[in-house]
């Protein structure tokens, strides 16, 4: 809560007797150190160069976005559904089109569809509750 008043109004923070700076300063390094964790995390299973975060941008955006931007729940709930959506389809999509199509063709589109997934599940979300599954409460 003071980060927000703070945002709104550092002078009455500060009349309060916080110390907005140091605040901002240990909310930044907090930050820093999350988005450190993450790289460290990521690591092992991405290839580790300037930039590697790039490759998993787009599909944070679709976990904010499917979960409510501003909901710390429904980034959780985001983050669940699309990863499980994203596993399942890769994992079961191909063989589920060769029982329709030729497996030729199951070969050649199953991998295209399954990336697609998580794209389409966060267009149906949007289609049905624009703000998210869980908005943020103002």
């Amino acid at each position: 809560m003071l980060i927000r008043a703070g945002a709104s109004n550092r002078a009455m923070v500060a009349a309060l007797g916080v110390n907005i700076r140091v605040l901002y300063t240990l909310v930044f390094g907090f930050g820093a150190a999350l988005a450190g964790l993450a790289g460290l995390m990521a690591g092992p299973i991405y290839v580790v160069q300037p930039g590697m975060g790039e490759l998993i941008l787009i599909e944070v955006l679709v976990v904010i976005v499917i979960g409510g931007i501003g909901s710390i729940r429904g980034a959780l709930a985001g983050a669940l559904i699309v990863g499980m959506v994203d596993t399942l389809g890769r994992a079961f999509l191909k063989p589920t089109l060769a029982t329709v199509i030729s497996p030729t063709a199951a070969d050649a589109a199953g991998p295209a569809l399954a990336s697609m997934l998580i794209y389409l599940l966060m267009a149906v979300v949007l289609a049905l509750r624009p703000r998210g599954l869980f908005p943020a409460r103002l």
